[in-house]
């Protein structure tokens, strides 16, 4: 890049394999630094760069595998920053480790307390020394050094090594910024509050345990990775020329609080190079998608009653000029405009403007769900769109679009913190074939299980079943595990079969909300990820296929209006049969009262 907050400036990164490191290194990208982004684990830290090349563009960053409690790596990593880029402006110390065996002082182990004082005290300090050594060659820079709120606060859930280790670099850092302030080198430490990753939330898998953290937090939330990127942007730009020896806290209001205030969490939250929110951080493993932001008027609108169609999204008519001449033209008498019929000529613009991008053709979800359920309403028996008019017609019959207007947080511990914004979502169509269309379930970053997601009898699986669940294990730990910031959750992907790369499809929330399949849900709860054994499952025969069909079609039901499905309740065909003719009389003859209510 060629601006931004950090142009022309080279940075170092470590821990950025994932977490605040990624986050602060993709944003430094983002922000026209050239970074060298620094972690242990070689194979995660590659990937981090993979993805940031893909959000800021070739050459915007390079790995380098580094154990930050070796002096003899952390001097290489400074060399190869120098003799890569030219010099260095900014070095960021952030990797660091929370022994999962750290405790109180009569059982912390020694093996504990050195191995967390070698990563998290001396890894910062080899890291000052040597970017000092360098930026003294550049005229100067910014040195950040990871902290925590915890060397700030006392914890009753005692980590004491972890806490002596981020209190040593609150007070080497003050010294630092003191010893280099006339060598323009600033010195901040940036001190973290309680964040939001899978690992605390599924340490925090109760309502009481996350209280017991958030009673103590004034903004009543987590913080996310992204917002302490943000604050080490901040400390690394030139905005910050007048800031030195700080403990620079993102915390929420943490370590200023005594009696935290009531109400609804605050504070907007960016939405992490790692969220789709998805989409962003895998576009190079999905399939061309274009997100449309929706107005209150129109998910209104989705939601009022009857299918009336915007006149701006019909297919376009042909002109006069394309009309024979010789051809009739009936003239109707003036009509009174129907005042139910809407118009979002905007919106009607967008979808255009994305169909003719798109080669003439998309498929449309909203925020979680394409309206499937809906495609027997369209001419083509299919979700695809070639005109605003097939978007909307999809859009209004849904009952699934319905679901996630109305009940998509039903099922969740938590409400949503803030009004939710919908977004269409517009994706490139492409004949698919659905034999290699699979599911995919994870449990605590595992996958459990596999099936196929249509469910008609395809009978070459068989014979790739192994290959097949051997390329989704590889794709899931190369491509999505790391990067996807959830713990369970079901992600649907499409193998090519002529050269079997892998799509990513969607992504889905870990409950009965979305359909099993092969599976049902109380096996996949109740699945024991250290035990248990995942399978790939299929449709074996003909005969299994059709008693899954039970002869109907699928989505049945969503094509019958639910006054009728209601009316039918545990009936038999012919006393449904009775009782809808005497319905259809009642209605003829003015009376518009519930059958329950008549008898």
């Amino acid at each position: 890049m060629t601006s931004g907050r950090l142009s022309g400036k080279v940075a170092i990164v470590t821990g950025a394999a994932g977490g605040i490191g990624f986050e602060t290194a993709a944003l430094f990208a983002k922000e026209g630094a050239k970074v060298v982004c620094a972690d242990v684990n070689e194979a995660g830290v590659q990937k981090s760069v993979s993805k940031i090349i893909e959000l800021a563009g070739a050459g915007s960053a390079i790995a380098f595998k580094v154990d930050v409690s070796k002096e003899e790596q952390i001097k290489a990593l400074v060399e190869k920053a120098v003799d890569t880029f030219g010099k260095l402006d900014i070095m960021f110390n952030n990797a660091g480790i929370m022994h999962p065996e750290d405790d109180n002082a009569l059982n912390t182990e020694d093996r504990v307390w050195d191995l967390t004082m070698d990563i998290n005290v001396k890894g910062v300090w080899y890291g000052c020394k040597h970017a000092i050594i360098a930026m003294r060659k550049s005229g100067g820079g910014s040195i950040i050094n990871t902290a925590s709120f915890v060397a700030l606060m006392g914890a009753a859930t005692p980590q004491l090594a972890y806490t002596a280790s981020k209190g040593a670099v609150l007070a080497m850092t003050r010294e630092l910024a003191m010893v280099h302030a006339r060598e323009n080198i600033r010195f901040n430490s940036l001190c973290p509050g309680p964040i939001r990753t899978p690992l605390l939330m599924d340490f925090l898998n109760t309502e009481e345990k996350k209280q017991r953290r958030l009673v103590h937090v004034p903004q009543g939330r987590f913080g996310e990775a992204i917002e302490q990127a943000y604050g080490a942007l901040f400390l690394a730009s030139d905005e910050s020329s007048f800031v030195t020896g700080t403990d620079f806290r993102v915390d929420g209001g943490l370590a200023s609080s005594y009696v935290t205030p009531e109400g609804e969490p605050t504070g907007t939250v960016p939405k992490n190079f790692a969220d789709f929110h998805w989409y962003p951080q895998f576009k190079a493993h999905t399939f061309k998608s274009k997100i449309i932001p929706l107005t209150n008027e129109f998910v209104d609108y989705l939601n009022a009653d009857g299918i009336y169609l915007p006149e701006d999204g019909q297919p376009r008519a042909a002109t006069l000029e394309e009309l024979d001449s010789d051809e009739e033209i009936t003239e109707f008498p003036n009509q009174e405009p129907d005042s139910n019929i809407p118009d979002f000529p905007l919106v009607e613009k967008e979808i255009r403007e994305v169909i003719y991008e798109f080669e003439g053709a998309v498929f449309p979800k909203l925020n979680w769900t394409s309206p499937r359920d809906a495609a027997w309403i369209s001419a083509t028996q299919s979700l695809k769109c070639t005109s605003p008019f097939d978007v909307f017609l999809l859009l209004k019959s849904s009952d699934f679009i319905n679901h996630d207007l109305n009940h998509a947080y039903e099922n969740c511990v938590d409400e949503p913190e803030k009004k939710v914004e919908y977004n269409l979502v517009l994706r490139k169509w492409y004949d698919l074939q659905p034999s290699m269309e699979f599911r995919c379930f994870v449990k605590n970053q595992e996958i459990i299980g596999i099936t196929q997601r249509d469910l008609n009898y395809y009978a070459f699986l068989k014979d790739v079943a192994q290959d097949v669940e051997q390329k989704i294990y590889e794709f899931f730990e190369d491509t999505i595990r790391d990067g996807f910031e959830s713990a369970n959750y079901v992600f649907d992907v499409y193998i090519q079969r002529n050269n079997d790369r892998i799509f990513i499809v969607d992504f889905n929330p870990f409950n009965h909300t979305t359909d099993a399949l092969l599976y049902n849900w109380n096996e996949l709860m109740s699945f024991d990820t250290e035990k248990g054994v995942s399978e790939i499952r299929l449709i074996n025969s003909q005969a299994e296929s059709n008693s899954l069909a039970c002869n109907a079609p699928k989505f049945a039901t969503n094509m019958i209006p639910k006054d009728v499905i209601d009316l039918s309740s545990g009936k038999s065909i012919a006393e449904f049969a009775e009782q809808f003719e005497k319905a259809m009389q009642r209605t003829e003859a003015g009376d518009y009262s519930s059958s329950s209510d008549s008898e």
